[in-house]
């Protein structure tokens, strides 16, 4: 195989695939990015066995042929060569790989592409075309509710529902969770999925690159969910078993409703959260407490041996003084992933979940378990 390319084309493949390459698997392959070559351009891709992404480059084949590259060190050495010269890569059949730029030379033991694990194809049917930019928003609005708790294996990833022309996902690590939808999909298309955390990561990091496409190809199939962005292509295994019955956790009614201003509100829990223990339990030092009383919401937390404080805004509310104590990351994550100026907040007691959602978007609601004192 050899190759030539430009330095700047090379680090863009390489910043695609490499952070998917394991380091630390007990398979010394999996740790180098597969380079091939496919018809007049230049293919990149690397796996974990769970998940694996690929894309292709420009470059100019002078000698057709595969080799797998030790991902880290190979992007270290792209990152120092030269930008104005033209980087000529070239492996032979002792899998030694060359590397030229200008007057720097470089050599590297590579592992033949035979020991490297086939990669599926993206799936051909039970896909649908969804907008960049809406399936972003869609994960950002999520992921964040995933549980870590590897117990709960089945809260480990985003619920992704498509159905009736719509992709609904969800989120929840029992304590809290994240729904939204998106009825602008037109498919035909049926299909459930748990998505991995770690998925969802890499998902969200292709997605929020500076890969040039204006919509997504989603494919779903048995035990694998895949994404095409522009040729660079992502895949993932799912998590197997059955996601909890959502709809149940989201409230039907509630006692309060409250406009709140989403700026105002998020600047007041991020200082109160300065006053409360790093903690997420019942434990009394880890909440924040809402107050709401005519006109008023206070939020206020204690902590023993670190101290108080207390912010003060004002609110249209003209109903009973009702209390209520919240985990404040909780309340952080969602206020930071809603992009309109109100949020409309909704409870029913002190003891029941409350309901959070942009003010003229209720396709996006979360739910969050107060703390009990």
């Amino acid at each position: 195989m050899k190759v030539i390319c430009g330095k700047d084309e090379l680090m863009k493949g390489i910043q695609i695939v490499s952070p998917v390459a394991s380091s630390k698997s007990t398979l010394p392959v999996l740790s180098n990015i597969l380079f091939e070559t496919s018809v007049d351009k230049i293919k990149l891709s690397s796996t974990d066995l769970e998940i694996a992404v690929q894309c292709y480059i420009k470059g100019e084949i002078v000698e057709e042929g595969a080799i797998t590259i030790p991902a880290k060190r190979f992007a270290d050495i792209i990152k120092e060569l030269p930008s104005d010269q033209e980087i000529e890569i070239k492996a032979d059949d002792t899998n030694q790989i060359n590397i030229k730029s200008g007057k720097s030379r470089f050599n590297l033991m590579g592992i033949s592409q035979k020991e490297y694990p086939v990669i599926p194809d993206f799936p051909k049917d039970n896909n649908i075309i969804i907008k960049k930019d809406a399936f972003t928003s869609m994960v950002k609005k999520t992921i964040f509710a995933v549980s870590k708790d590897a117990q709960r294996y089945v809260l480990n990833g985003v619920y992704i529902i498509i159905e009736d022309n719509k992709l609904k996902m969800v989120s929840t690590d029992g304590r809290r969770l994240a729904y939204i939808e998106d009825n602008n999909v037109q498919s035909n298309v049926k299909g459930k999925a748990i998505v991995p955390a770690k998925a969802m990561t890499d998902i969200l990091r292709l997605l929020t690159s500076d890969i040039q496409s204006d919509t997504i190809k989603l494919g779903l199939t048995e035990n694998q969910i895949a994404l095409d962005m522009n040729g660079v292509t992502f895949l993932s295994t799912l998590i197997e078993g059955t996601f909890p019955s959502y709809e149940q956790v989201i409230p039907k009614t509630s006692e309060t409703k409250i406009k709140l201003n989403v700026k105002n509100t998020l600047a007041a829990v991020k200082q109160m959260a300065l006053l409360t223990a790093d903690k997420i339990s019942s434990d009394r030092s880890a909440a924040i407490k809402f107050y709401f009383s005519p006109n008023t919401l206070k939020i206020s937390a204690s902590t023993a041996g670190l101290g108080s404080g207390e912010v003060e805004l004002e609110v249209e509310y003209q109903g009973e003084n009702e209390e209520i104590n919240f985990n404040p990351n909780f309340v952080k994550d969602v206020l930071q992933n809603i992009e309109e100026e109100f949020i409309i907040f909704e409870f029913k007691n002190a003891l029941n979940p409350a309901k959070l959602s942009p003010e003229n978007n209720q396709n996006y609601i979360c739910v969050i378990m107060p703390m009990r004192m």
